[in-house]
């Protein structure tokens, strides 16, 4: 049901998640508060408003906006006023979660009519208004989220495993050179998910003062166009001692990152123009940020934000109750290494030296994980491959311009192998709306199916995932020995939409509402997981074969 994706956005809120992947689980990136939006804009509030019984009525205030603004006059035409108040209510006060920087579902679907999440939500609510529920039902009718890698979902916890993350001297820093804990993080100017963390530093640096420091990594991911001439403006600013005052801005204004919203931020701070357009077009520091984004996938931090507290992985943009316990252990952990001697200004280095005698994080506010989710899983006709009898079948919904889903692909590889003869995969096709490649590129690999080359043309497709336009299609079909003149036709003629609408709807319905998802005999796993997870479900489903 379209409900799954509502539930998974409304939770993540309630608990003050903030994420994830641009979306994985424990290997991806990730891209809410209470009842702020996000980048610190604050969601309209009706004065006087009753916690929302059925068949209430309450006030329409004012800064809300309606139907007739939103555009769905007629999907709201048979409300009651109840309803309606309902509806318009929650969907005003509720911050959208899909990564924007617009705050209320209602704005979002304003101001963004691309946003994937926001038109889903205005539906399941007035389903749920006509069914008699009122504005507190709507938003408590809640379900955990599952996490979403590249599609946007919840953020995924805390992680256990530590790196020994360095510090370069270039490295822009604020607070003591022997605090106690450092938090290097790896983060991406243009990421929704990294300018909702921005809060949370904060709140740690209040929260603890003297004791921490933050360092800054960038991270800039291939696919935000502005990411990376933001980050170098960053750097510019900070050649002149104007690194955090540029980062404040930059994220305050994500939506505002080309040439001249840059140079109009450089003269607000009061920077050496002539110096600091010279930086950027010379690319001067372009080399240094490749190298942090390189150094951030060396320690694990495949997706932003990631951040790590003493050398201890958290990933996603975490709430404050999530860095708490961990800071307050790795402070003690400090104090043990001062007492025995370790001078101050050692102290970091000394403390990755012990990273492997360090405890794990504290499982965040929302408590342990829950265990994984069981579906029932068709495979249909879906590309498949590997035995039809195998005992495990691995079902996967993925989104061929998803980087997520393209970073698991030697892991699904790595476990086919292992597996030999015991495992099969079928490919379910969930091209992500804001993916603008994705659909064209599912309908090319389902012509390529037509044709008996699924795979081949899946292989070649996330090969070259920066080359994905009807050019590049075609040459990849004629490289596979395909009918040229069947395959265009079927690509001029939509023949596959339906088929991928089809999966996609299906994936929703089942609650894989990022990407990748997969269903190991039917038992969720999310993201870009490491090969032991996969591994781990699948000998769990062979155990019990036996």
């Amino acid at each position: 049901m379209k409900g799954n994706g509502v539930w998974m956005l409304i939770a993540g809120l309630a608990v003050g998640f903030v994420v994830g992947r641009e979306l994985t689980r424990q290997g991806g990136g990730h891209e809410g508060g209470g009842s702020a939006g996000s980048a610190g804009t604050e969601t309209a509030k009706p004065a006087g408003a009753a916690a929302g019984k059925a068949g209430e009525v309450g006030p329409i205030a004012a800064d809300w906006l309606t139907e007739d603004a939103l555009g769905v006059k007629d999907s709201m035409g048979g409300l009651t006023p109840a309803q309606r108040y309902a509806v318009l209510r929650f969907y005003n006060e509720t911050p959208c979660d899909c990564g924007c920087p617009h705050g209320s579902f209602a704005k979002c679907k304003k101001e963004d009519p691309g946003c994937p999440r926001a038109p889903k939500v205005l539906d399941e609510a007035i389903a749920l208004a006509k069914q008699g529920k009122s504005y507190s039902e709507i938003a408590a009718t809640t379900k955990k989220p599952s996490g979403g890698g590249g599609g946007g979902g919840a953020a995924p916890p805390p992680q256990s495993d530590t790196a020994k993350v360095d510090l370069p001297a270039t490295s822009p820093v604020k607070g003591p050179k022997d605090a106690k804990v450092t938090i290097v993080l790896f983060s991406d100017f243009q990421c929704p998910f990294c300018s909702r963390v921005v809060p949370t530093v904060k709140e740690i640096e209040e929260k603890f003062g003297k004791e921490v420091r933050i360092a800054w990594r960038d991270q800039p991911l291939p696919f935000h166009n502005h990411a990376m001439e933001a980050a170098e403006a960053a750097r510019a600013a900070h050649a002149q001692g104007k690194f955090w005052p540029m980062h404040d801005k930059l994220f305050a204004n994500q939506q505002k990152l080309e040439r001249a919203d840059l140079d109009g931020y450089a003269k607000e701070l009061g920077l050496d123009m002539a110096r600091f357009a010279a930086d950027i077009d010379g690319h001067k520091y372009k080399a240094l940020i490749e190298a942090d984004s390189k150094a951030g996938t060396s320690f694990g931090a495949s997706g932003t934000p990631t951040l790590f507290v003493n050398g201890r992985k958290i990933v996603g943009a975490q709430p404050f109750s999530a860095f708490e316990p961990v800071i307050k252990e790795e402070i003690k952990h400090a104090d043990e290494l001062l007492a025995k001697g370790t001078p101050p200004a050692q102290l970091y280095g000394k403390i990755l030296e012990t990273l492997k005698s360090a405890p794990p994080p504290a499982p965040t506010a929302a408590g342990a994980p829950e265990a994984a989710r069981h579906v029932d899983v068709p495979v249909g006709d879906a590309p498949t491959k590997g035995p039809k009898n195998a005992p495990v079948t691995v079902v996967i919904y993925s989104d061929f311009q998803c980087p997520f889903c393209s970073r698991v692909e030697p892991t699904l590889t790595a476990l086919e192998k292992e597996y030999a003869g015991k495992i099969r995969f079928a490919w379910k096709n969930q091209p992500l709306p804001f993916h603008p490649n994705a659909g064209p590129a599912a309908e090319a690999a389902m012509a390529a199916h037509a044709q008996g080359k699924f795979w081949e043309m899946h292989d070649k497709l996330f090969a070259n995932q920066q080359a994905l336009d009807r050019a590049h299609y075609e040459q990849y079909a004629q490289e596979l020995g395909l009918n040229m003149g069947k395959f265009k036709a079927d690509l001029d003629g939509g023949v596959y939409k339906a088929k991928i609408k089809a999966d996609s709807e299906e994936g929703t319905k089942l609650g894989a509402n990022g990407t990748p998802t997969f269903f190991i005999n039917g038992t969720e796993l999310v993201g870009a997981q490491p090969l032991d997870a996969f591994k781990k479900a699948v000998d769990a489903e062979l155990a019990k074969k036996k």
